[in-house]
């Protein structure tokens, strides 16, 4: 398949595989997210557990140590089309500005009413226009629980943090009352599911550190696709995706290296959210660029010396990324340093406030630090970027070579 073929982005993954086809790694890796959702909703229609949730790192552990499958809504966005962003418009009577995220997910939700997963796990921290949908939601007959989360701000500790950690804890077991219809969870799976998470993260990282060497091997979708989706649910599919893991790393280590590589490649960090114009990567890709560092990756790992569900509840106050837009532009010069990177890509979707205020602060902060970077805003329904946004990409790193 050649690129100009590519009309959607099940075709940008097949055209991914082609170009990937020295690796087998890279391939059972695109399929296990070519078939996610697909067979999240096959599972559930068989009988087997499965809920719609964010990708949030924390609930995923506690969902499989009971035996439930994650099915992230974000990645519904895939499979949407202009149908469903006229249904959030017309239907739900959406503001045309709403974030195409929220748009697209609600009217996936709206197409899937009583043939597919019905419970929905939110959070009331994601964004109001995602809390709009989750009451909407509630009215088409979904089952939908929504997770309290507070921050920990800077300076909070003694009583207070207590006070946050045992709320935090009751909103655990909370969940897993409207999970499983009682509060037990049990420790020693959750442990497991901990034990897991972190062994797959100390792999992830082996991989990031093993691109730095070898830029081109894993392009640009793959990696995100392994980063954004892969490591924070195992696409549904924990066993098969630890197995793609290791075969990667096999891969890595004994791929050869090619000293051109190293001299043409324009290491760059993606500094915001992840979209599914999945032809913003190929552009950075087909331009000389490698994304060799990430923002807003879940690289942070549990703490095993507690018991596992107090481990939940430090992932989350212990969290350097939660909160405040300057703790996620301390995780990008991070990943600046690390790759000495040479331009930061900022992006966001069309409609999204946070990500509009985030992204010209980030932009001011590394211009004044001397590190180029670039704005972009994108749509999530299914379809190429637009010809200006694959233009300023271009130009961008041209610029950087």
């Amino acid at each position: 398949m050649l690129i100009e073929e590519v009309q959607n982005q099940r075709d940008y993954l097949i055209y991914s595989k082609e170009v990937h086809g020295y690796s087998p790694a890279v391939g059972r890796l695109l399929d296990l997210s070519a078939s996610y959702i697909y067979d999240a909703e096959k599972a559930y229609n068989a009988g087997k557990n499965a809920i719609w949730c964010r990708a949030s790192a924390w609930e995923v552990p506690l969902l499989y140590s009971l035996d439930i499958i994650p099915a992230v809504f974000s990645e519904m966005g895939r499979l949407s089309d202009r149908e469903a962003m006229l249904i959030a418009e017309d239907y739900y009577q959406f503001p045309v500005e709403t974030c195409s995220m929220v748009k697209c997910t609600v009217g996936q939700w709206h197409k899937r009413r009583g043939t597919s997963i019905n419970r929905i796990l939110g959070t009331s921290s994601a964004c109001e226009p995602y809390n709009m949908a989750y009451e909407i939601m509630k009215t088409q007959g979904y089952d939908v629980y929504c997770i309290e989360s507070i921050y920990r701000a800077p300076g909070v500790d003694g009583n207070r943090l207590a006070q946050l950690k045992e709320f935090f804890i009751e909103q655990i077991y909370g969940v897993t009352e409207w999970l499983t219809g009682n509060r037990v969870i049990d420790a020693g799976k959750l442990k497991v599911e901990i034990l897991r998470k972190n062994r797959l993260i100390d792999k992830i990282k082996r991989i990031l550190d093993l691109r730095i060497q070898n830029p081109f091997y894993i392009r640009s979708l793959p990696t995100i696709l392994l980063l954004n989706i892969g490591l924070s649910t195992y696409f549904g599919k924990p066993a098969e995706f630890e197995e793609t893991v290791d075969l990667l790393i096999n891969e890595l280590e004994t791929a050869p290296v090619s000293p051109e590589d190293l001299q043409r490649v324009i290491p760059l960090v993606w500094g915001y959210g992840t979209g599914q114009e999945f032809g913003v990567y190929d552009a950075i890709d087909q331009a000389g660029g490698a994304l060799l560092g990430l923002r807003g990756v879940p690289l942070k790992k549990y703490r095993e010396d507690v018991p596992p569900i107090e481990a939940l509840v430090h992932y989350i106050y212990d969290n350097h990324a939660a909160g405040a837009g300057t703790y996620m532009r301390e995780l990008i010069e991070q990943q600046i340093d690390k790759i000495n990177a040479r331009g930061l890509l900022l992006y966001g979707y069309i409609g999204c406030s946070f990500s509009s205020v985030d992204k010209e602060l980030f932009r001011e902060h590394f211009h004044h630090k001397g590190i180029p970077s670039i704005s972009l805003e994108g749509s999530y329904q299914v379809g190429p970027p637009t010809g200006q946004v694959l233009t300023r990409i271009k130009a961008f790193i041209e610029m950087l070579s």
